[in-house]
């Protein structure tokens, strides 16, 4: 499996939800639910597949081997407390207990981003990140969004001193995202603790559904509820468990949610952004070797 290095920019996504767990999960009441897993019983991985990729190259976008996710944005519903908090910047790292296949070319990891949290019960908690702009003059692909609303603040009984950062118009610049038209979907490492709900949205956004004021075709401050021009990523659902496994999420396979602006196929050629979004529930979730996958040629 070859690896090629992905440069990438900071992030933002919002919305969406998913996960299913069959333990009982009372409603927060108002109130800032605290963090219940600990991670302490953990006993870890199952035995890994360590050449589960052996047949596929691997572009990466990152693979946390500083101890950081450093650009990536983490973000929550502010109905339960959360680590990492919503926010950091950069969102820290952790130490995967014994490493994940040591001595295995090209998989091998340290580090990993390990998100704890508690009872989430509005949209859930979004790890994600913009990838790198290519800038075009002519033609001209998009439109600058000037004069839109910013983002609220964040709400909440876990909310306080915690904002939704303000985004900035592109007012003078054509971009276009990422080109990943050569690659056949998007590739991570994951597993859950004890207690986790399972179930998470891989997505990506794409000149008609990217919510970064960027594309500035969609509007990302829509609510969910109104069909009419909303941020509606593609995305695929998987279900994660104990054991640290390599996940293919397709391109071919994504959809939108039906929820906002319709688009008529995802746009691979220009991608801007990919995000993990993890629903309602309490979530103990590692996170690892994020990136695009293809069979080797």
């Amino acid at each position: 499996m070859s690896r090629v290095g992905f440069g990438l920019l900071a992030a933002l996504c919002v919305t969406g939800c998913g996960g299913d767990d069959s333990k009982p999960r009372p409603a927060s009441a108002g109130q800032c639910g605290g963090i219940m897993l600990t991670g302490a019983d953990d006993p870890g991985s199952g035995p890994i597949d360590c050449a589960a990729l052996d047949a596929y190259d691997v572009q990466l976008i990152d693979d946390f081997e500083t101890g950081a996710a450093t650009g990536w944005y983490i973000n929550n519903d502010r109905s339960a407390l959360q680590t990492p908090a919503p926010d950091t910047d950069p969102v820290p790292g952790e130490r995967i207990p014994g490493g994940r296949c040591r001595g295995s070319a090209n998989v091998a990891s340290e580090y990993a981003v390990h998100v704890l949290s508690g009872n989430l019960t509005e949209f859930g908690a979004v790890f994600g990140r913009n990838l790198r702009r290519r800038l075009d003059v002519e033609p001209c692909p998009i439109s600058p969004c000037l004069g839109r609303t910013p983002p609220p603040p964040g709400v909440g009984p876990c909310g306080v001193g915690q904002a939704t950062p303000g985004q900035t118009d592109v007012a003078t610049e054509c971009t276009t995202g990422a080109d990943a038209s050569e690659w056949e979907g998007v590739v991570l490492w994951a597993r859950k603790g004890p207690g986790s709900t399972s179930g998470v949205r891989i997505q990506v956004s794409d000149p008609r559904t990217d919510d970064s004021n960027q594309a500035c075709v969609c509007n990302p401050f829509t609510n969910q509820n109104d069909t009419s021009d909303g941020c509606d990523k593609y995305g695929t659902f998987i279900n994660v468990d104990a054991t640290w496994r390599a996940y293919l999420v397709p391109f071919d396979g994504m959809q939108q949610g039906g929820w906002g602006l319709a688009s008529p196929s995802l746009d691979t050629s220009g991608l801007f952004s990919v995000t993990v979004q993890m629903g309602r529930g309490e979530w103990d979730l590692w996170i690892d070797d994020i990136g695009f996958y293809r069979r080797h040629r």
